[in-house]
């Protein structure tokens, strides 16, 4: 009796397995049929949506459809002259004044210079002392090592976790100034205003935050006076590549990596910088310029991407409210490319319809790469984007930060002090990337 029990036993056991083996394999079979399904069935239903947001939004800067441009640019005007795009963004046409040359500065008469300075205990940021003032509106303003004495102190954000709290006499009537050139997702970078002595201490803040009592922002573009006939058609039939794409950080809060990664697999993408294996120009490193490489992209970089390149990949580090960098604007230094964008800022908020392809449009990494293949194949559609955004260029941000300060040193006599300037730099203004997986 125990010998046909022990053989039930093992049949049952036997039994068992072949079932659960079967059915695995069922459901492995199951799943990979669905992924695929899955697959092409997201990718047919983001180029229809694609293609109806395309016919929806397109349209001639002053020519009009019925279309409620509104609802989908909340900046866009229309008035019974003229349709614009009002955004802080874009110098009105004629009204871009980079280059102006003051005759006359300001302000008039014997009037004594202010008095900048920069807490730099660590002696790395020297290159501050060089700030020239010289071509400002309002010149009469210096540059100093010297502490106690200046009207006005700068902290550069990104250097204070390395540097203890300010211990030297500070002037009742000094100005204290946050100024920092990168986003608020860096939170380790930013601890440090936090302490006592730090965060209840600050008077301005100077940064790409439009509530900065000094905004700055990393360019602008502005609609060209005149707009030359070109064969846009020639262009696009010289081109060959899809997309390229510069990187010199590659671990980032943004997790753009793994985003064109993953948009690899439905799109060639070449990657130039340090994350990549190509290269473009060789470019001195400036301290202290964000431009760094501006003429090597002029005389090597554009030319090639024009040339060979249908699409630019302007990805931000951070994914912070109106955090939008070089990357974009330059491309609107004649570049015949279109750039695909994707960080924290509303960029349909900003920027004309048409000008650029939104990432945030786009449920996915590769959903974006397949729209990015069918545009290519569609030359009519391709050359819409083109030509919209050949009647803008790039406007560098005029005044620049040094004469926005000296201004305001000689006009703004207003005293308050913020009482937290670190949750007013971090608090709400960025978020995690949740359209890519890993951080990379």
């Amino acid at each position: 009796m125990q010998v046909i029990r022990i053989s039930w036993i093992v049949r049952i056991a036997c039994y068992f397995v072949v079932t659960v083996v079967t059915f695995g394999f069922v459901a492995l079979t199951t799943l990979e049929l669905l992924s695929r399904w899955r697959s092409r069935s997201v990718r047919s239903v983001w180029i229809m949506k694609s293609r109806e947001k395309s016919r929806e939004k397109s349209f001639v800067l002053k020519d009009i459809t019925k279309l409620d441009q509104n609802s989908l640019y909340p900046n866009f005007i229309q008035d019974d002259k003229a349709s614009y795009f009002s955004s802080p963004y874009i110098i009105p046409n004629g009204k871009d004044m980079s280059g102006t040359v003051y005759s006359k500065k300001l302000p008039y008469g014997d009037v004594s210079y202010k008095i900048v300075g920069f807490f730099d205990p660590l002696k790395e940021n020297q290159f501050l002392l060089k700030t020239d003032f010289t071509s400002c509106e309002y010149s009469k303003c210096k540059m100093t090592g010297a502490k106690e004495s200046a009207d006005a102190m700068i902290f550069l954000i990104a250097k204070l976790k390395h540097v203890g709290i300010p211990r030297f006499k500070r002037s009742p009537k000094q100005y204290w100034v946050l100024k920092s050139d990168e986003a608020p997702s860096r939170f380790s970078w930013f601890e440090t205003l936090k302490r006592p002595g730090l965060k209840e201490t600050m008077n301005w803040t100077l940064t790409h935050k439009s509530d900065s009592d000094i905004p700055v922002m990393y360019g602008r573009i502005t609609e060209k006076e005149t707009v030359e006939e070109r064969d846009f058609s020639k262009i696009y039939d010289g081109k060959s590549k899809p997309a390229a794409w510069f990187v010199s950080h590659c671990p980032v809060r943004s997790r753009r990596g793994m985003y064109v990664e993953n948009m690899s697999a439905r799109l060639d993408i070449d990657i130039f910088g340090k994350c990549g294996t190509k290269k473009c120009g060789e470019a001195e490193k400036i301290p202290g310029v964000v431009g760094m490489r501006q003429q090597a992209d002029k005389d090597t970089c554009f030319p090639m991407l024009s040339a060979d390149y249908f699409f630019y990949l302007a990805f931000e580090n951070s994914l912070c409210q109106e955090y939008i960098t070089e990357k974009f604007f330059k491309m609107f230094h004649e570049v015949d490319v279109v750039p695909v964008v994707r960080g924290g800022a509303d960029y349909k908020k900003y920027f004309p319809p048409n000008t650029f392809v939104d990432a945030s449009d786009f449920s996915t990494p590769e959903s974006l790469a397949d729209f990015l293949h069918d545009l290519i194949l569609d030359k009519d559609r391709y050359l819409t984007y083109l030509k919209a955004k050949n009647r803008f260029r790039y406007a560098p941000e005029h005044p620049e930060w040094q004469c926005k300060l000296c201004e305001k040193l000689h006009t703004d006599s207003d005293r308050k002090t913020y009482e937290d300037v670190h949750a007013w730099w971090t608090r709400d203004s960025c978020h995690d990337a949740m359209d890519s997986v890993g951080f990379y």
